[in-house]
């Protein structure tokens, strides 16, 4: 298959809500948002990447193992961050790699050639990096700014968010060889607007993990897409 009807297809099926935990969080309430927000959605619409960079591995791997059962059950997709062995090892769906985490190469051939792979991409040369690698999928941020304590915010809130431009660059950049997710402070009250910038969806952490109601900013999230 190659590179672009590879993405053609993936584009059907690939999520268009994906939730990447924090674990300032706590597990319970990572499975618990991800259980009721894949409710809320139609099969295979949510993703969930795991994103943990200071936990021990051994306690890294139970967790995955843990959402690795409860995503098959909610039929949602799972991701690891930045761990190839680890993806395998649990049979995760894909790997997303940031900067020094390794290659889409690599991470391939570590995890299997049906591996879905997405990369960080904080400039338009990443974008061009990730299709010259092969890459599925290139996280687009920070599109919009991020507030701390949230861990994940901590890596960015001190890059100047890069707004609606920096997806539809990236857009014209990738083309349709490439699928575009918008992260960086990307709530219900901007998502339709990254969806019409050429965003195939979205990565949130706080958007549905501070949710009183996870299910309907779920909704909301992926009905921003289906009414473009």
């Amino acid at each position: 298959m190659t590179d672009w009807m590879r993405v053609g297809v993936l584009s059907l099926v690939l999520p268009r809500v994906i939730l990447i935990t924090d674990p300032a969080f706590g597990d319970d309430r990572i499975v618990r948002c991800v259980q009721v927000a894949a409710r809320a959605l139609p099969e295979r619409a949510l993703g969930v990447q795991l994103r943990d960079k200071k936990r021990a591995r051994p306690s890294l791997r139970v967790f995955a193992s843990r959402l690795r059962l409860v995503t098959r059950r909610a039929n949602a997709w799972l991701f690891i961050n930045g761990d190839a062995q680890l993806a395998r090892d649990v049979d995760a769906d894909g790997v997303h790699l940031g900067r020094g985490t390794g290659t889409v190469q690599a991470a391939r051939g570590v995890a299997g050639k049906r591996t879905i792979i997405s990369v960080a991409a904080h400039t338009d040369e990443d974008v061009r990096r990730a299709l010259e690698n092969g890459a599925d999928a290139a996280f687009v941020s920070p599109v919009f700014s991020t507030r701390s304590p949230s861990r994940l915010a901590a890596a960015t809130e001190t890059k100047t968010p890069r707004g609606l431009a920096a997806i539809r660059t990236a857009r014209s950049v990738a083309g349709s060889r490439l699928l575009l997710y918008a992260l960086g402070g990307v709530g219900v009250d901007c998502a339709r607007d990254c969806a019409e910038a050429g965003a195939d969806g979205a990565a949130v952490v706080r958007a549905l993990l501070e949710a009183a109601d996870p299910a309907r900013v779920a909704r909301r999230l992926y009905d921003a897409w289906m009414r473009c």
